[in-house]
């Protein structure tokens, strides 16, 4: 059974990489990783210019005390931060693409009468079908790791520590289960719609509440102002209610747990006058487990409906 798992998934990774539409999405993802690193220097540098041309003028003007360096002190992967927005706008899509492509493809092309009826079951179908998904992501997410981690070490001139190697690999591997999920529930429903454009509008409109509506409910936020990868503390009303109600939704909006989790991995919040509390921990530990959670459900989803899926009665309308 283990070797047509990896025979469905080798086929499904090979597959995918052959699709105008994922290569087109992966290159945008992967332009996106080099432009998030590229903004993080591009502000630097003229940081850094303002401060030395400030420091010249007031050399000048005969002031000896000059304010310090504003870089001095920043962690070298807040220039990262707004990897953030892009894995959890961009990323999302693509994994979207990815799971939804995964069945839509084979339904489309009517082969799946004939691999069920001769090669292998259902359950080892699916089961290769989401461990391609998990290595074409992984792919994806190793690619960005490594291209963060060079262009961070060029930008800040120097390697970074064992410790910052870590936070980067943890912010990217909750990235990954980030993806895993979106990804999982394009293939649910995938396989659970009857027509094609159905099987993606349902999923983007979930991305879009989990991804806007419950932020913005949670957070009291303005939407442009949900995409800042810092973490703001929003005036939310004065009530034991809407404090109850935000306790209680927040943890379920993914795509803030998400950014909340790892704007602390990144050290994005650096400098910034954030309240760190046993609440806000709390919060990020329980996003943490949903995330999971999430994960967990969308995944063996796929695997009751790919039971309940009669390849010999479906039709898949346009």
């Amino acid at each position: 059974m283990t070797s047509r798992i990896d025979i469905v998934a080798k086929n499904e990774f090979k597959t995918l990489f052959k699709e105008n539409t994922f290569i087109l999405l992966l290159l945008i993802f992967i332009l996106m990783t080099i432009f998030s690193t590229y903004i993080g220097w591009s502000a630097k540098n003229t940081i850094i210019n303002v401060y030395q041309e400030t420091v010249k003028d007031l050399s000048l003007k005969g002031i000896k005390e000059i304010p310090p360096n504003p870089f001095t002190g920043i962690p070298d992967l807040s220039i990262l931060k707004n990897m953030i927005v892009y894995v959890f706008l961009i990323g999302s899509l693509l994994a979207l693409v990815i799971g939804n492509n995964a069945f839509i493809r084979d339904r489309r092309s009517g082969v799946l009468r004939i691999i069920f009826s001769k090669f292998i079951s259902k359950q080892t179908y699916i089961f290769g079908k989401i461990v391609g998904i998990f290595e074409t992501l992984l792919l994806v997410v190793f690619i960005s790791f490594l291209l963060s981690l060079f262009s961070t070490v060029l930008i800040s001139g120097h390697f970074l520590t064992p410790i910052e190697i870590l936070k980067l690999s943890g912010f990217y591997a909750i990235s990954l289960v980030y993806l895993l999920i979106f990804s999982m529930v394009g293939l649910y429903f995938a396989i659970d719609s009857d027509g094609e454009s159905i099987a993606l509008l349902i999923p983007v409109i979930i991305w879009v509440l989990l991804t806007f509506v419950m932020p913005q409910i949670t957070s009291s936020l303005a939407p442009t102002a949900l995409l800042n990868p810092n973490n703001i503390q929003a005036a939310t009303p004065h009530s034991n209610f809407f404090h109850i109600l935000q306790m209680i939704i927040k943890p379920f909006s993914i795509s803030e747990s998400y950014k909340e989790i790892s704007s602390i991995l990144l050290e994005a919040n650096s400098g910034i006058n954030t309240i760190s509390t046993l609440q806000i921990k709390f919060q990020n530990a329980v996003g943490l487990i949903i995330m999971f959670s999430y994960l967990v459900i969308s995944m063996f989803g796929s695997i009751y409906k790919i039971n309940k899926f009669n390849s010999c009665e479906e039709e898949l309308n346009i």
